[in-house]
């Protein structure tokens, strides 16, 4: 069964169903594809790719920003949601650019199954009728921005103090 209850063996699905496994089918691809051998965790192409230096995190970052525009123009997901689907895919290409930390963030993080359970949540509440509570994604945006801002001070910091010392020596 799907997440919206529906039998696998379906003859033929709707539209939306059809986008909803195949998005489901890109976030497994991308994050939970493949059990690294002996161990529980599982990896996808987004880990596997993100490997290779320089250009690996881009390309997959390109894949993972369709998923978010589907979420948004398919989907029609509230702009909270998808500013936050947005902000895990930054966050997972930015942190996933630095070498040995990156690739260890993208075995963990998993962006894309981050994204589809937000687009799950925001489906399940619009089948129930209700309205999607959108406090948590704007939580989670403060605090993204939040220290995005706490980095950026302490490398201007970190590039005043070096122009300083320079000028002193």
């Amino acid at each position: 069964m799907d997440y919206r209850g529906l039998k696998q063996s379906e003859a033929r699905p709707s539209p939306e169903i059809s986008s909803a496994r195949g998005l489901e089918q890109l976030a497994w691809l991308m994050d939970r594809a493949f059990r690294i051998p002996g161990t529980p965790i599982r990896v996808g192409l987004d880990s596997i790719i993100g490997l290779v230096p320089g250009g690996g995190d881009v390309v997959m970052g390109i894949v993972q920003a369709g998923i978010v525009l589907v979420a948004m123009f398919h989907y029609r997901v509230p702009q909270a949601v998808a500013l936050r689907m947005a902000a895990n895919v930054l966050l997972d290409v930015g942190i996933g650019a630095i070498p040995f930390l990156g690739d260890a963030f993208d075995i963990f993080f998993k962006a894309n199954t981050r994204n589809l359970n937000l687009l799950r949540e925001v489906e399940q509440s619009r089948a129930q009728k209700q309205t999607y509570s959108s406090s948590s994604s704007l939580v989670f945006l403060l605090l993204i921005a939040g220290g995005f801002l706490l980095l950026l001070s302490l490398m201007l910091i970190g590039a005043v103090a070096v122009v300083m010392w320079i000028f002193k020596h």
